[in-house]
């Protein structure tokens, strides 16, 4: 019994010996990548979607929210925006059941910031509406199916770099019926 009580000891002398001279080896072990953080920025970031007639501006729709630079919730985006209206919408059949469609804009953005001090901008967006059937002149741009409604979309996904305080337009589309082009601007803010 002596003997594995002397064995008990010895073990337990080495280790507490051991054990100042490995938690000094551990807090000395350097990052395998050392990384500089960065600050946390918050960025302004406004998007305006601008519908024009030729050269007459029809509407002019703006979208402010923040950011906050480098978070990142999924994928590339930290801030979501959602907005309308639900339209019921009568579907035909012996039940006469209602449904309801979402309209409005959807936004998706995340911002990073670069080295050289310009930011990425990532944006997914999602602009739906209920479009006007008629012309200028009132007449009907398209046989409408059974009285539903006509649904207008636009939809884009990109990637852009910014500097601070810089506004660029872009996107440019042209609605097939009407002829009137859509443009979409980005401008961002840092906030620091």
């Amino acid at each position: 019994m002596k003997k594995w009580l002397y064995y008990f000891c010895l073990i337990a002398a080495v280790c507490l010996t051991a054990q100042p001279s490995w938690a000094q080896d551990k807090t000395q072990e350097k990052p395998k990548t050392e990384e500089r953080a960065k600050p946390t920025v918050p960025v302004k970031v406004q998007i305006v979607f601008t519908e024009y007639d030729g050269e007459k501006k029809v509407s002019s729709m703006p979208y402010t929210f923040m950011v906050i630079a480098d978070e990142r919730m999924g994928g590339y985006y930290s801030t979501s925006l959602r907005t309308g209206i639900r339209v019921p919408i009568e579907v035909d059949g012996k039940d006469q059941k209602t449904t309801y469609m979402d309209l409005g804009s959807n936004i998706d953005c995340g911002v990073r910031s670069e080295d050289d001090g310009r930011y990425r901008v990532y944006l997914s967006f999602e602009r739906s509406s209920l479009f006007a059937n008629k012309s200028a002149e009132g007449e009907r741009l398209v046989n409408e199916p059974n009285g539903l409604p006509l649904l207008r979309q636009f939809r884009s996904s990109e990637s852009l770099i910014l500097k601070d305080g810089q506004t660029v337009e872009n996107i440019a589309s042209t609605d097939p019926l009407n002829g009137h082009s859509l443009h979409v601007s980005v401008t961002i803010n840092a906030q620091k």
